[in-house]
């Protein structure tokens, strides 16, 4: 569980040649995991062929296009929640204390709510079901970015897709 939210994670930071180079291999480090189901792991392959086709150069500038180019398809959360009201401030300071309070601490100049970061840090949780939870709280965001990626034929729909399956898995019943 922990590798696949990790994977998850870089594949949809900006692109980087370490990354670039670890496409082939990617798709074994999620098997060994034995976390996403067969259809998932299907998706993923999806996503790592079409990175293949491209040079880190095309990649990163699809990247660009794609995320920072365009309000409608950023990664961050809560602007797509709460959009630019005051609110937003307060929901990262919550979300900061979250991820102080598991020992979480913040590796890069991103804000708490960018997505890539936000699966980092369920890539250290080590309660499926806590996991779980966390995702179906943001699962909005997710069915949003993937319709918004599937509706203009981004290839990063298929992490989307994952994203969105994995959000909708039950929790046990000891958790709840």
């Amino acid at each position: 569980m922990q590798k696949t939210y990790k994977i998850l994670s870089v594949l949809l930071e900006y692109p980087q040649k370490e990354v670039y180079d670890m496409i082939p291999f990617l798709d074994n480090d999620v098997c060994c995991d034995h976390y996403l189901k067969e259809e998932e792991l299907e998706e993923l392959n999806l996503f790592l062929s079409e990175c293949e086709n491209l040079t880190l150069e095309e990649w990163q500038m699809y990247y660009v296009e794609i995320f920072d180019m365009s309000k409608r398809l950023n990664l961050y959360i809560f602007d797509h929640i709460l959009g630019d009201s005051r609110q937003r401030g307060q929901a990262m300071v919550n979300l900061l204390e979250m991820y102080s309070k598991d020992g979480f601490e913040l590796a890069t100049n991103e804000l708490p709510d960018f997505l890539p970061v936000f699966l980092e840090y369920l890539s250290f949780q080590t309660d499926e079901d806590k996991t779980i939870k966390l995702l179906n709280d943001i699962k909005k965001v997710l069915d949003k970015l993937y319709d918004l990626t599937n509706e203009q034929h981004v290839f990063y729909k298929h992490l989307f897709r994952i994203l969105c399956s994995l959000s909708q898995r039950k929790v046990s019943i000891m958790a709840t």
